[in-house]
């Protein structure tokens, strides 16, 4: 099959994450030519004309979408949708789920008018919590960036006045961002594809904080991801190991991220990151369509777990593509 890898433009200078990307577009490349797929790549953009131009030329029977970051991640639902326009079958999920769940702030709005339990959070122009939120620690997050781009130890602040909260807010740069309850406890990731046209949870991971020392924050932030010199980096583990008693737990979870698969009209593959409380609450803190599945990802961490080895989770992603298309 002729399946056409599309993905980022890299600018100079490009960051670890967006270098990343590239490592994740070789490997994918890769594992296809290995299936007996002939490979090919392209990077995406804006300007439609060239694309459709390109598209035309190459006549793909399967685009592989590896499409990241198109501002941030606010404008990732245009390739999907262009691609539905070229009529071509795409792996991933359709604009409508990439819309609603790249605004992090509309996903948290989506979330609560369902009853799917989220921290509480306040933004410049959604203020309506903010006088619960004061004195407690919050987390300052981009509202549209992934692969916790802007997020560090720093982002976790308490405050105690509406005042100094939203100024924070309005001049903070690489903007906008919003402040969340910052939920204190163990942090999960669920990964979630589609086998057969039906949502299939993968073995739910914990990320785990190994000897982080009083006062430093314990988060999957930008340092525990990208930084491998950094103390979070070689100090933040991930584990499908549970106890006995975290069962109810485990099974909350999926449920929950089912709710959040068919809450936002997700297909492909998706990933839900949960943090839980003390007393054992979970919360959503935002919903990943189209993870990273490089080598070393989590998503492709779970599909292992499960019994799929990497050249075998990239056929599994196009073989779903085709099935739904």
């Amino acid at each position: 099959m002729n399946v056409l890898v599309v993905h980022d433009k890299l600018f100079d200078h490009p960051t670890k994450d967006e270098l990343d990307t590239l490592l994740e577009v070789e490997q994918v490349s890769f594992a296809l030519s290995c299936l007996g797929h002939q490979v090919d790549q392209l990077e995406f953009s804006l300007d439609f004309k060239v694309m459709k131009e390109q598209l035309e030329a190459k006549l793909p029977a399967v685009i592989f979408n590896l499409v990241e970051t198109l501002s941030g991640s606010s404008l990732l639902h245009l390739a999907p949708e262009f691609f539905e326009t070229m009529h071509i079958p795409y792996t991933g999920c359709g604009p409508k789920g990439m819309f609603l769940s790249s605004d992090k702030l509309l996903a948290k709005q989506l979330m609560e008018r369902s009853s799917i339990p989220t921290p509480l959070w306040v933004a410049v122009q959604d203020t309506g919590n903010i006088s619960d939120l004061m004195g407690m620690p919050l987390i300052i997050k981009p509202v549209a960036e992934e692969a916790s781009v802007g997020i560090n130890d720093n982002s976790i602040q308490t405050f105690s006045s509406p005042k100094a909260l939203l100024q924070v807010l309005a001049t903070k740069e690489g903007g906008p961002f919003f402040a969340e309850q910052f939920i204190e406890g163990r942090e999960f990731n669920i990964s979630i594809w589609s086998v057969d046209g039906v949502p299939t949870v993968l073995p739910p991971a914990e990320m785990v904080f190994l000897d982080y020392p009083e006062g430093k924050p314990e988060i999957a932030g930008y340092e525990a991801k990208w930084e491998e010199d950094s103390f979070a980096y070689t100090h933040t583990k991930r584990t499908f190991d549970f106890p006995l008693s975290d069962e109810s737990l485990l099974s909350r979870l999926k449920e929950l991220s089912l709710q959040c698969w068919t809450l936002f009209g997700a297909k492909g593959y998706a990933r839900v990151d949960f943090r839980v409380d003390s007393q054992g609450n979970p919360f959503v803190l935002e919903v990943n369509m189209n993870p990273c599945i490089a080598s070393d990802s989590g998503f492709t961490a779970a599909c292992e777990r499960a019994g799929f080895p990497y050249n075998a989770m990239i056929e599994q992603i196009i073989q779903g593509c085709i099935y739904g298309y």
